[in-house]
């Protein structure tokens, strides 16, 4: 007898757009999800990796470049209502450099797409235009939280990654909170 994995587990991923003039590095996918449609280059972690080493990692195999300067700009976190894929959380980086030379890739074709365009394009997966703006802007990291029904979208929140220091209220008679010993 197997035991079901339960619904609270993420798959984790990870995704790398590669921004310069103004343009990022798509990829059109030929493998599902979003098969047919443009997404930043990533995948799965492997065992043992951390996130950004997993970054680098996907995109050098999918596009022959190495990220230089990847910065962790969002976790994306997707739920399907109905239970039909897993969780999945994607450690989202945005990246400026890379060394290399672009490569011809076997997980789809490459292309270099305006921002602008990325924004409004309905070939792009769905919901880029919807984190990427934030992404490029200069405010600390988030957390974009999305349920789906199927592929549909069904709705979403962005979050603050980090959130304000706390202020502590000194405790009566000292200074400020203490640890027992």
């Amino acid at each position: 007898m197997t035991t079901p994995t339960p619904r609270h587990v993420f798959e984790v991923f990870t995704l790398g757009f590669l921004v310069r003039d103004g343009q990022v590095l798509l990829l059109e996918r030929r493998k599902p999800p979003n098969a047919g449609r443009w997404n930043a280059p990533g995948g799965k972690l492997e065992a043992g990796e951390d996130p950004i080493q997993g970054v680098v990692r996907e995109f050098a195999e999918e596009t022959g470049l190495v990220l230089q300067d990847p910065v962790l700009r969002a976790i994306l976190c997707f739920h399907e209502l109905d239970g039909r894929w897993r969780p999945q959380m994607i450690y989202t980086f945005l990246a400026r450099r890379a060394t290399g030379d672009l490569l011809a890739s076997d997980e789809g074709r490459l292309a270099w797409w305006p921002v602008e365009k990325v924004l409004r394009d309905p070939r792009v997966v769905g919901n880029i235009p919807l984190f990427l703006p934030r992404m490029l802007e200069a405010e600390p990291p988030f957390v974009f939280i999305a349920a789906y029904r199927g592929e549909r979208l069904e709705s979403y929140r962005v979050a603050p990654l980090l959130s304000p220091p706390v202020a502590v209220a000194p405790t009566p008679g000292g200074s400020g909170p203490q640890r027992g010993g």
